[in-house]
Parts: C-alpha cells; structure tokens; sequence
C-alpha cells in the first residue's frame, strides 16, 4: 500500500472508530439496565418497534440518505442541489408517513403505541437524512461526534425515564426519539442546512439521477431488514415476545463484531472510490479484505470464549440463555462482514441492482429458512436461517463482482480461519472447562496463522503513534 493510501484509510478508521466504539460501549452498558427494568416481554415489544421503524423509515424518503451520502462524494458536485432534493424527499416522507397512525392503531400489539411509532420513524428519517448529508461532505469527524452525543442522549434520558420517572416501555421509545430529533437539528446547523432551506434549489436531472440511485436501493433496504429483523417478528408470533426479548439480547455482542467491520467498511468506501482508477487496485483490495479477515476472525474466537461467562453477569438470569444463540450469529456477522466488504464495489461503481438483487437472494433464503426451522428448532432455527442467509449473500457477492475485481476468498490460510470458528462455536455447547480449553486452542493457532498480519498492523500502528507523538512535541 502506498503511505498516502494508507494514511487516509487509517485517519477514516479511527475517525468512524470514535464516533462507532464511542456509541457501542454507551449502548452496551446500557443493556444491564433494561434486562433489569423490562421484561422479557417488554423488551421484545419495544425491540420489535424499533425492527419495524428501522425499515419504515428509508422506505418513507424513498432512501434519500443513500444518495446524500454517495452523490456529494462526486467530482464537481452541487452539494446545495443535492441536500435541496434530500429535503423534498423528507418532506415527503413526513406527510406519508401518516398513514403508519391508523395502521398500527388497528395491530393489537402496536396499538396503544401507534403515536409513538409514528415519531420513532419520522425521528430516525431525520436523523439518517442529515447525518448521511455530514458524510457525503466528508465532514467525519463532526458526523463521529454526532453519533456519540446521540447516544448519550439516549443513555440518559432512558435513565430518567426508566429507572425515576418508570416510565417503561413509553419512556424507551420517548428517550430515542426525543435523541434523534435533537441530534438531526444539531446536525442541520454543522451541515449549514439553513442555507439551503432559505434557498431550494431543485435541479431535475440530479433528483432523477438521485431517485434512480436510492430508489433502486429501497427494495434493497428492505430484503435486509428481512434478513436481518423477519426472524424476530416471526419468533414473536410463532414462539411469543419473552422469546424474541431473549433473542434480542443474543444479537448485541455478536453486533459489537459488526460494529468492528462497518467502522472499517465505512472508511473503505472513501478509499475504494479514490482508488477505483489506480492500475494496482486489486492488489490493494486483496491485501486489504485479508486484513480485514484477519482481523474478524481472531476478534469472532475471543467473543466465543468469553460468552458464556460474561452473560452470566451481564444480563438479568432471565435472560441468560441468550447464550445458547450467539455462536450462530457471531459466526453468520463475520460472513455478513466479508460481503459488506465486497459490496463497496457497488458502491464505486453505483451498482444498485447489485446491492438489490444480492439481499433479495438472502432475503428469499432466510424467509423459507425461517418458516421450516422456527416451528422445527425454535429460536436456534431462526439463528441457523440468519446465518446460512447471510452466507448466501457472501457467495452471490463474491460472483457478481468479480466483473470489477477478483477476490481470492478461498485463500487457504483464511478458509483454516472459518474452520477453527466452526470448531469454537461448536466448543461452546461443551462442558465450560472443556469448550474454554478448546476455545483458546482456536485463538492461539489463529495467532499463529496470521502471525505475519498481525506483526505488519503492529508496525503500522506503531508509526502512526510515532507519527502522532512527534507532532505533538513540535
């Protein structure tokens, strides 16, 4: 890798590892808390509004977030045009979105809180709107800070509402809708939204261009929120909301490795584009999707032997056979990861059939899974269908885009990576004493697997603080 590659691929990385780490630890040091003050039931409930509003909301802006975050990144663009139709389309989304009103009002499990819905969704179009906007002007850090600020947000007003004013299940959704709204405004001032508000400027050609980017991608949106949320939603109605409030909780450390991949996959995205023309691209993203790998792998096996363990006094006892369901999704996110990677070619080359017709392979797969294995296997058949969809994702990617470049996947030092994942995850069914042995037997052959990886990141990590240090001393 060139320095200059380098440098701006690590400078990414650590800005989106601010604003993404600094959120996680907030969000999972607030997961005690609910465990403690929610049911089962209640945190199966609100888990599956915020399913819901996660999906609603990009469908509702016709996924304007998509474009505002890929059309500034453009040479020569009109920033000020594309923010203007950004806003058209929210607009818009608010007024449609009143629908979700009397719908909700008519489903028992939603109707008492159709309201809050409503503002949960509209809250959340809001704040991707103008965060994505942050991005696209490569404004990073600012959008990092934004991020934190509004999960600390979250963090305290669910503090105040759950544990003084108990406030339950209404005081959730009130703490993330009040932090997204604050959060969207703090975000129009940084992205001097003001300026365009005061002056629209509607240029048809882009808004075609626009709507013919992020429309594409809204079929899209939604076969991930199948693959990603359908199976929670059918737990809830097949097996009940106590089952999907503990597989809820068997989701967040596998999303820890997630939040790893994205933090790095966000960054990628800016170098993957820079670099689209260079002669040794793909020299450049194989070495760099190895890393990548390396890096997931080692981080899946530690996960795995400190699972069982750290559930233990982690969540409320209620909730600790959530353990029993992260072997399949650490190992189904590490997949997932590896195709967001590849998926960046998408993003370079403004794919978005590709992005579409690959979720929509892993949504079809993880419907019929679901169906077959949550009657048959309960909540382990809705994690197994997550993870053979996610997979069926991967292999899709892997073969449509070899028309911008071949990744070598079957690489045999990573394909001995998935199989000591196998091996822990399998472990981890064992006697505790037995699994842990096994367990730290993976992470010490994988140490040795990619000895070479790990001594080239410490290197380079040690010349940026070298870096870092002697500015700091001028």
């Amino acid at each position: 890798m060139k320095n200059s590659r380098k440098k701006y691929l690590a400078k990414n990385t650590l800005i989106f590892a601010l604003g993404n780490f600094g959120t996680k630890i907030i969000i999972f040091f607030l997961v005690p808390i609910y465990t403690k003050v929610l049911t089962t039931a209640q945190y199966g409930k609100v888990d599956l509004i915020s399913t819901i509003s996660m999906v609603l909301a990009p469908v509702l802006i016709l996924n304007a977030s998509e474009a505002l975050l890929r059309f500034p990144l453009d040479e020569k663009a009109d920033n000020d045009a594309i923010m203007s139709g950004g806003l058209i389309l929210l607009l818009f989304g608010i007024v449609l979105g009143l629908i979700i009103i009397p719908i909700s009002s008519n489903i028992s499990l939603l109707s008492d809180l159709s309201i809050y819905l409503y503002f949960y969704v509209i809250s959340y179009a809001c704040f991707q709107v103008f965060t994505s906007y942050l991005r696209g002007t490569e404004k990073l850090l600012q959008y990092s800070m934004i991020n934190i600020l509004n999960t600390l947000l979250i963090a305290g007003l669910n503090i105040l509402f759950l544990c003084y004013l108990n406030l339950g299940v209404t005081g959730y959704l009130l703490a993330y809708i009040i932090s997204f709204f604050v959060s969207a405004i703090i975000s129009m001032i940084i992205g001097k939204v003001g300026r365009v508000i005061r002056n629209i400027k509607i240029d048809r050609k882009l808004m075609k261009s626009m709507l013919k980017y992020s429309v594409v991608l809204i079929p899209n949106t939604f076969m991930w929120w199948i693959i990603n949320s359908s199976d929670r939603i059918m737990v809830t109605s097949i097996i009940g909301a106590a089952a999907n409030g503990i597989y809820a909780i068997s989701y967040k450390f596998p999303t820890l490795l997630t939040t790893f991949a994205t933090v790095f996959n966000q960054a990628w995205a800016y170098s993957a584009i820079k670099e689209d023309k260079s002669e040794d691209r793909e020299e450049f993203n194989n070495k760099t999707y190895n890393y990548l790998v390396c890096f997931l792998t080692i981080t899946a096996l530690a996960m795995m032997l400190v699972m069982k363990p750290f559930l233990k006094v982690y969540v409320d006892a209620s909730y600790y056979e959530a353990w029993k369901y992260t072997s399949y999704l650490i190992i189904g996110f590490v997949f997932s990861s590896i195709g967001s990677f590849l998926a960046t070619q998408y993003t370079v080359n403004k794919d978005s059939k590709g992005f579409l017709f690959s979720a929509l392979v892993g949504a079809i797969v993880n419907i019929v899974l679901n169906l077959f294995l949550i009657p048959t296997l309960g909540i382990h058949g809705a994690a197994l269908a997550t993870v053979i969809s996610y997979c069926s994702v991967l292999v899709y990617r892997l073969i449509d885009t070899k028309k911008y470049l071949k990744i070598k996947f079957f690489n045999v030092k990573n394909v001995l990576g998935y199989v000591l994942l196998i091996i822990a995850a399998v472990a981890m069914y064992l006697d505790i004493v037995v699994g842990s042995i096994i367990g730290a037997t993976c992470i010490i052959v994988c140490l040795w697997l990619y000895r070479k990886e790990y001594i080239y990141l410490f290197k380079i990590i040690g010349r940026i603080t070298k870096i870092k240090t002697n500015k700091k001393t001028i």
